[in-house]
């Protein structure tokens, strides 16, 4: 076998290295890697901080549903009553509450990952003093990160907690492993669905799944039926949601958080790229929109007293930074 070597010159000699023939001369195309391939890191010992600010992940089954329409406004509506908002497009490949909320982009998610910008050079400031992070626009990569970039992006965001009361992550429709991650360590989830058939099944799917991923957990999911056409259709649907759910979900409650109507201004609304809280404040839907976020702040302030007491919520970010250890 050929001998390899390699000289390296000092200013009082030259020195000689080589591979030992019988020990330590590579085989020919073999691969030296200096790290064990597939160990696994340990979970670090400190136990993991209080929420300084309360985190809630708006999902929905499917597409289609206002999900990202109903977050926008709600965010404007929350900080009407006196919070401090920030949300996060979670939709990371396919992100568009910036365009809702009439905002030009200067970066996005992407630009925090890779670190070509830090985080605050990304954010966008709205209406009514909100604060938005702006996920990226047709990169596919974005909607599967790896394990590294969601530690990344825990840390990155987890630094913003002490500036905001509320955090709303916007998060992309369906089931896949990566929303279902952001999700599980939500202090509250609120699902988006409407009344029709599809929308209801593919609900019912994010829900199971939720339930698969906690397992022996009591979780409590809030629910919104978004554009419905009378308040008895919406509680209908919901009734029926429940049924499935409490027929084969034990670890599971729904609670009806509110609906809100099928309503010409709220489409104009998207039209014009102005939330309809602000466009029409006087408008039915957005006096449903305001009882949302007066809820919505009343279950804050709860959750608030109880970060104080003996047993404190643990971050949002710190529990999704440490999912990769479990």
């Amino acid at each position: 076998m050929e001998r390899h070597s390699m000289t390296t010159r000092s200013p009082d000699s030259a020195q000689t290295f080589s591979w030992e023939e019988e020990d330590l001369s590579p085989d020919e195309g073999a691969l030296l890697v200096p790290f064990e391939i597939g160990s696994k890191p340990r979970a670090p010992d400190s136990p993991l901080p209080p929420a300084q600010a309360q985190v809630l992940c708006i999902a929905s089954g499917k597409g289609g549903t206002g999900k990202t329409t109903f977050t926008t406004n709600l965010a404007i509506a929350l900080a009407k009553e006196g919070l401090k908002v920030l949300i996060v497009d979670g939709d990371f490949g396919l992100a568009n509450d910036h365009l809702l909320l009439g905002l030009e982009l200067k970066g996005d998610i992407r630009d925090v990952i890779t670190g070509r910008r830090p985080i605050r050079e990304v954010l966008l400031q709205g209406p009514e003093g909100i604060t938005l992070l702006p996920g990226g626009s047709g990169d596919s990569d974005l909607s599967t990160l790896a394990d590294f970039e969601i530690r990344s992006l825990s840390r990155d965001i987890g630094c913003l907690e002490p500036e905001f009361d509320i955090i709303l992550i916007d998060l992309a429709a369906g089931i896949s492993p990566q929303i279902m991650r952001f999700l599980r360590p939500a202090h509250e989830i609120i699902l988006v669905t409407n009344p029709e058939v599809t929308a209801l099944l593919d609900a019912y799917g994010l829900i199971k799944s939720i339930s698969a991923w906690n397992p022996g957990k009591e979780i409590e999911i809030q629910v919104v039926e978004n554009r419905v056409k009378t308040r008895e259709e919406a509680v209908g649907s919901m009734k029926r949601l429940r049924r499935v759910a409490g027929k084969y979900l034990e670890n599971l409650h729904l609670s009806f958080l509110a609906y809100i109507p099928y309503d010409r201004y709220l489409l104009h609304s998207i039209a014009i790229q102005e939330p309809v809280v602000l466009s029409h404040p006087r408008s039915f839907v957005t006096a449903c929109l305001t009882g949302i976020a007066q809820k919505l702040k009343g279950r804050y302030r709860g959750w608030d007293e109880r970060q104080h007491g003996e047993h404190p919520q643990p971050s949002y970010f710190a529990q999704l930074e440490r999912q990769h250890y479990d």
